[in-house]
């Protein structure tokens, strides 16, 4: 009798067991993907930001106790914030151009097509400077088809509009089921990132401020 009851109580234990590492499991598995971020780590940043100085100082290699972290931005110096993307590394770096701050950079899809937009409908990212024209609410814009693979795919929480000479070219969101696109050419000339690290690049966005696209930072 005694042997019974521990066998029906260890098969109760055995019961709860398996409906807990099946909730456990459900519950992982149904984690939103738009949670997701891509940020780089610090070191990444700062050697990212050292590339992009370098680049632009031409002359001489910028030295790395000339170039400073910084994961938080005074409100007064947002409009110091200058956005540099790199087509190459599908990179989204802010950083101060006049103090060598880096800010933050994020991984993000670009342009499905190589080299410099010459037309509308390309599917390039345009090259250049250009500045933030408006930050527009975007979460009730829908989705839009995508031209290569058909699929419809969301704009994000937000749409940060440049002016880049071409009608429609912004930083913007993306959806569940196209994450993995992200640090890929993928785009129609936009720039493309995770919605959670948009939000961040919102947070630090005025404007005004300068967009540098590159094609690379070497």
């Amino acid at each position: 009798m005694q042997c019974k009851k521990i066998k029906m109580t260890y098969c109760l234990f055995l019961k709860s067991l398996i409906i807990c590492l099946f909730l456990c499991m459900f519950t992982l598995c149904n984690v939103s993907n738009a949670e997701a971020t891509y940020r780089f780590a610090e070191n990444d940043l700062i050697q990212m930001a050292i590339n992009y100085f370098s680049l632009m100082q031409g002359t001489s290699a910028v030295e790395p106790s000339e170039v400073m972290l910084s994961l938080n931005v005074p409100t007064g110096d947002l409009a110091k914030i200058t956005w540099i993307c790199s087509k190459k590394e599908h990179v989204l770096l802010a950083l101060s151009e006049t103090d060598k701050v880096i800010y933050g950079g994020w991984m993000v899809a670009t342009g499905r097509n190589p080299g410099q937009k010459l037309k509308v409908g390309d599917m390039r990212t345009p090259e250049g400077v250009f500045y933030v024209k408006s930050i527009e609410d975007s979460s009730g814009w829908g989705s839009y088809v995508d031209k290569a693979t058909k699929e419809r795919i969301g704009y994000g929480p937000y749409f940060i509009r440049l002016e880049a000479g071409w009608k429609g070219i912004g930083i913007h969101g993306t959806d569940d089921e196209h994450l993995h696109e992200i640090g890929t050419d993928a785009s129609h000339g936009c720039i493309r990132m995770a919605n959670d690290d948009l939000l961040k690049v919102v947070s630090m966005s005025k404007k005004g401020q300068k967009v540098i696209i590159l094609k690379s930072l070497n």
